[in-house]
């Protein structure tokens, strides 16, 4: 093998390593992402006794209405069986209800009840908040780098 050529599969080899190197960088990223996501659902729980995804669903029905529980799923990208959960403990808590379709009554629908409208009108410092205004200190075309990076990211994830 020439020198020419040892070189060149030094060099593919280096590539291949900065790439998984790559790869491990943005799965501990993702991790840190993960932990921060636990550590604010875990807060909000202590403090006002919901987790994330329950005031995820409670803030989705306060600003689109009525809606079925799938439509729920699909919009806040939760499994039908998470958000069953979810829902049951918003309804133990009287943030929600469900009401059966009059015609259909295989179809429930969920609603946001007066209490469930005054926990968000006086809801904490939510999570998607505090980003928003930690995203300020980027330009507006730094911000859709970033979007759309992550997004390209869980279009990547989906394929695994």
């Amino acid at each position: 093998m020439s020198d020419i050529e040892k070189k060149s599969l030094d060099d593919k080899k280096t590539a291949a390593q900065q790439s998984e190197q790559r790869s491990k960088s943005i799965i501990l990223a993702l991790r840190k992402i993960m932990q921060q996501m636990d550590y604010h659902s875990r807060r909000l729980n202590k403090c006002y006794g919901l987790t994330v995804p329950q005031i995820v669903c409670l803030y989705e029905i306060y600003e689109n209405g009525r809606m079925t529980i799938s439509a729920l799923s699909k919009k806040i990208y939760l499994s039908m069986s998470t958000i069953v959960g979810v829902i049951d403990r918003l309804e133990e808590k009287q943030f929600v209800h469900r009401t059966r379709d009059i015609q259909d009554r295989r179809i429930i629908y969920i609603d946001i009840t007066e209490k469930g409208k005054e926990f968000v009108s006086a809801a904490p410092y939510l999570l998607h908040n505090r980003l928003n205004d930690n995203l300020q200190v980027l330009t507006v075309e730094e911000q859709i780098v970033l979007a759309n990076s992550i997004n390209l990211l869980v279009d990547l994830l989906r394929d695994i």
